[in-house]
């Protein structure tokens, strides 16, 4: 994928359009427009600008354009970590970590209970809701 193809995405991901984009990097829609088919190249300020502008960063922009496998949602979910907190991003580095450990097992390992939940109208009573004869 070309690097005009992967801002593209990355653009479309954010729901912005050429116009929204060329305000906030102060460019022109006619260059960014070049740029996305690959008819000219973002010079190194312009291409921080639009990292900046699509909260990535130029690594990112990079790896997208490198890595032609790269699925819609492995996009969404970068755009998002890239977002979080640091403390956050690694909340969800573990969940990922725990996700990927739950896959590798085998289906028959994974214990699911199989009682019933009581349907709301047979909850139990909560003892607080009883009232005690004075």
């Amino acid at each position: 994928m070309s690097l005009g193809q992967a801002l593209k995405q990355l653009r479309k991901k954010k729901g912005l359009t050429l116009a929204e984009m060329a305000e906030k990097t102060h460019s022109h829609v006619g260059n960014l427009s070049r740029i996305e088919r690959g008819m000219a190249r973002p010079s190194l300020d312009l291409l921080y600008r639009l990292a900046e502008a699509l909260g990535f960063s130029i690594t990112d922009i990079f790896s997208v354009a490198e890595n032609q496998q790269l699925s819609s949602r492995q996009v969404a979910l970068n755009a998002v970590f890239i977002s979080l907190l640091e403390e956050d991003q690694q909340l969800l580095l573990e969940f990922a970590e725990l996700l990927a450990k739950r896959a590798s097992r085998p289906l028959e390992s994974v214990n699911v209970d199989t009682h019933a939940l009581p349907a709301d109208s047979e909850k139990p009573e909560n003892n607080a809701d009883r009232k005690t004869p004075s």
